[in-house]
Parts: structure tokens; sequence; C-alpha cells
């Protein structure tokens, strides 16, 4: 059945008229007891419908599927006890390896990662002190040339809606990024400008009302995610506030609705099936025991459209299209 034997051709042919004939399909379960291998990868991602982490699915699936691999999706709903509740499943069904999107950083869930003893890598997040394979882009880079863009076209007064501090680079990491520029350029930080969102672009609406309710209004702001920067273009639209000749708008990630918003979001751009296909390729190697980097970085950079205007005192605001 899997040429593991030389048989002879009027046996082999025989046999597969039998197979042919009954629908014959292999036990899996019986196979992998054999072979000591599933041939399924377990990949948990937080949330289906955010383009992020389904985009990131494909690029998994594009190498997966290249290499006669299926993968077991698990999606946590970013909440602690469904993230435990998937690892110990993958554990308990022997996968073959294990790829993660975005998990909290307690010390339950890398003990839990810790004890499952198989090949794995983790995107989206550093985990220095462990030797755990991670795919990533540089955060506090990508965050410091998206906010030194913004300064460079006259910005002076910035906000920030960051990611949610559970998740260090989406949250601690941009952030930094935020104000690094900002310290770098020598400008003030007015910390009723600096606010938490939770991917969501209900978050994001949320934050900018909170900012809009400051004493001073802010020119720019810079935004963690694109789903967060929808919701703060919602807000500003809702309000009469124009975007850019009011308050420009800065996103991260590059999603397909970045460009389909009206003005279309200027972003960084980090592309999550490319984060997929090096996480995908990264656990591979190590099923087959090659040499596999610890820490493999996806390049980012700027994509300039509609939602900053460049703003400089004693000259008209001109939006980028």
């Amino acid at each position: 059945m899997n040429n593991s034997k030389p048989v002879r051709p009027e046996l082999r042919e025989r046999v597969l008229r039998i197979v042919q004939k009954t629908g014959f399909q292999p036990n899996a379960i019986a196979r992998s007891l054999v072979s000591k291998e599933t041939r399924i990868i377990g990949v948990m991602i937080p949330d289906i419908n955010n383009n992020f982490y389904s985009n990131l699915t494909y690029g998994i699936d594009s190498v997966l599927s290249e290499d006669d691999y299926s993968m077991f999706l698990a999606i946590s709903d970013e909440v602690v006890d469904k993230e435990l509740k998937y690892l110990r499943l993958f554990k308990e069904k022997q996968l073959d390896g294990v790829i993660i999107a975005s998990i909290h950083f307690l010390e339950s869930s890398f003990q839990t990662l810790h004890d499952m003893q198989v090949p794995m890598v983790v995107t989206g997040h550093d985990l220095p002190g462990y030797q755990i394979p991670t795919v990533n882009v540089n955060n506090v880079q990508a965050s410091y040339d998206a906010t030194a863009y913004l300064i460079s076209q006259g910005h002076r007064k910035i906000a920030c809606v960051s990611g949610p501090l559970w998740d260090p680079p989406c949250g601690l990491d941009r952030m930094g990024g935020y104000r690094k520029a900002m310290r770098a350029h020598d400008l003030p930080i007015h910390e009723g400008f600096v606010v938490e969102g939770d991917f969501t672009a209900k978050s994001g609406y949320e934050a900018m009302r909170r900012i809009c309710e400051e004493a001073v209004r802010p020119t720019a702001v810079f935004v963690a995610t694109d789903l967060m920067a929808v919701g703060v273009l919602n807000y500003l639209h809702d309000h009469g506030i124009r975007v850019p000749e009011d308050i420009s708008v800065m996103g991260f990630d590059n999603l397909e609705l970045a460009s389909l918003t009206r003005p279309m979001l200027t972003t960084v751009h980090n592309d999550p099936f490319m984060y997929g296909k090096a996480a995908a390729e990264q656990l591979l190697k190590q099923i087959r025991n090659e040499p596999v980097e610890r820490m493999s970085t996806v390049p980012h950079h700027l994509v300039i459209r509609q939602s900053v205007s460049a703003v400089f005192e004693g000259a008209s605001r001109t939006a980028h299209r």
C-alpha cells in the first residue's frame, strides 16, 4: 500500500484492484502508532474573524499542505482557560507539532508549553529565556518608524492607541516604539493621549472618544492595529472630525481593509501570510531535526495612503493621496 517493501507486480495489481473495489481506507490512528507520526499540526489563534489571523492561517496551510500535513485549528477567543485546554488537547492527540499565534504571558501557559515536549513555533511574541523558536516583526522599530513619519509631517501632539498590555508585542512594544520616537524628537507625551485597546474596532472607537475628551486635541494618532484604526476613523467621522484635515491616522498591519476605508489608511505593512509561512517552515525544520533560527523577523515598511496629512506652522495641511 505504501511501497514499503518490494512485491511481485501481479500481486501488487491484485491488491490494488481489491482496494479500489472495496473502497478501503487505511486506518490513520493505527498507521500513526506504527510510524510514530500523525501528519497533523496543531494551530492556535485567538480570533478567526480578525483578518490578520485568518491570513496567517492561510500562510501556515500553504506550507503544510505542500508537505502533506493537515491542520488542527483551535480558536482561543483570547481566553486563558481555552488556551490551556487546547494546549493540553494538542499534547493528548500527540500531534507532530504546534504553532501558536498570540498567547497570554502567564506562568501556567509557559509551564504547559514546556511540558508538551513537541516541536513548536510561537508567532507574534518574543520569548526570552525559552528555547522556543519565534516569528515576529520588530514591533518597537516598526512603531518608531510610524511615529517618526508623523513627526516628519510636522505633527507634535500625537496620540497612541496601543494593543492590550497582556500581549507585549502589540501592547508594550508598539507603545514603546511610539514613546521612543517621541523622546528621540524631544516631544512631550501627554498621558491622556495614550489609551489601551483590545484589538477590536469597538475598542478603537472608545479609545478615540477618550482621547478627544482631553482638553487639548492631538493632530495625529498612531493606532497599533488596522482594525482598531477603523474604530478610530468611525468615531472621527461620527463626530464631524475630518481625516486627515483635522486629525491624521496611522495604522499597523496593512490588512486588506486598510485600502477599503475612506480615506484609505496609511499604515505599517506587516504581512501575516509571511508570518504563517515562516512559522510553518521553521516548524517543519524542527520535525526533520534541521537547524532552526531562534528568532525569525518578518520585514516591515510604511504604506502611505490618504489618512495622514502634513501640518506645518504657517502652512496649510496637505493630504497624501
